[in-house]
């Protein structure tokens, strides 16, 4: 009996295959040799690009595609020569969603496959494995986008780009623990966005970026989730202005870590401006607060721990990405920190 126990305490899990890759979330399509040799070290051979935004129009009516991606010919020759894959990522907000009927959404997905190949033609890409759609769609609008989904797949069936391919979408936070309301989306697999996850408009919040604790209020349930899942971490990092306890905006040009000392005064990651200055064309008054948030390789490394062990056992082989390829970015995460994270979601 005690050789049996013994044994069967010692079986481990079998090892989760993993795939590499990264998000490109700019509108041209330009690497430089820093990118191109963190995917090389990497062996990240998967670049999810983002191809253009559906947005309202500026007078309210039907959504518009807007931020049409450009891209360098250099680099996408960079990218064929370490034969990463390109896979094209549609943008559409939620607010695009809310009052298109049934007619409407099928124009939209034949407008999304149009500008898909007039993108594509331009890169001389020919065929894709995978398109991915992202949207936080919510109760109000699931229907719609649900449609939408349909309606994108019924185009693809169509386009000798993605007539084999994939369609992914985006799954949030809120979009797992609240399933039963928010819906399973009719696609092949979906695509774990673990950060953006904290309430960024409250003063109180520490990080809304990524917090572990956060992660774990969403994600209890995440082994029953019915798609398999690709996950996403962050490596970006902001500043978050408050004037008089109010929300005023994401500073992007400001690290609050470069001001001079004199002019601030700093309470764990929150900058209170002690004088009215101008940093970067941006006025700054007294009282103003700045809150700088991160992911840290810490919180990266104990939020990938707790995601790999709660994935679904359906989720043998899953897509790790980064958000996002950057140069800033990849010189405050070394390889071997993205290597570790890579790695971890080996482990179940």
């Amino acid at each position: 009996m005690y050789v049996l126990i013994f044994t069967s305490s010692c079986r481990h899990q079998p090892s989760r295959s993993v795939e590499r890759g990264f998000y490109y979330w700019k509108s041209k399509l330009q690497l430089g040799n820093s990118e191109i040799n963190s995917l090389q070290q990497l062996q990240a051979k998967h670049l999810y690009v983002k191809f253009f935004d559906v947005t309202l129009a500026n007078d309210g009516i039907g959504p518009v595609p807007v931020a049409r991606l450009t891209a360098d010919s250099l680099s996408l020759a960079q990218l064929r020569k370490q034969t990463i894959e390109i896979v094209p990522v549609v943008f559409i907000t939620n607010e695009s969603l809310l009052d298109n009927d049934s007619t409407a959404l099928q124009q939209l997905a034949q407008n999304i496959a149009t500008l898909l190949s007039s993108i594509s033609k331009q890169l001389q890409q020919e065929q894709y494995s995978e398109l991915q759609i992202d949207c936080d769609w919510t109760q109000q609008t699931k229907t719609g986008y649900f449609f939408l989904l349909h309606e994108v797949r019924k185009q693809m069936q169509q386009s000798a780009l993605f007539k084999n391919s994939l369609l992914s979408a985006t799954i949030r936070l809120h979009q797992v623990k609240y399933s039963g309301k928010t819906g399973i989306p009719p696609v092949d697999k979906g695509l774990l966005m673990c950060y953006n996850m904290g309430n960024l408009k409250n003063p109180a919040t520490n990080n809304s970026i990524i917090e572990v604790d956060e992660l774990k209020k969403y994600l209890g349930g995440l082994n029953s989730y019915p798609l398999q899942l690709d996950v996403a971490l962050p490596l970006f990092e902001w500043s978050v202005l408050f004037r008089k306890n109010q929300f005023k905006g994401i500073v992007q040009t400001v690290n609050p870590s470069t001001l001079p000392g004199s002019i601030y005064s700093k309470q764990h990651n929150r900058y209170h401006f002690l004088v009215d200055t101008s940093i970067s064309n941006i006025q700054f008054y007294k009282g103003d607060v700045l809150r700088y948030e991160e992911s840290t390789a810490a919180v990266l490394q104990q939020a990938a721990a707790y995601i790999a062990a709660e994935l679904s056992p359906v989720n043998q082989q899953t897509r790790i990405l980064f958000y996002h390829l950057d140069p800033l970015l990849l010189s405050k995460h070394p390889t071997h920190e993205l290597e570790a994270l890579y790695s971890r979601f080996h482990q179940q």
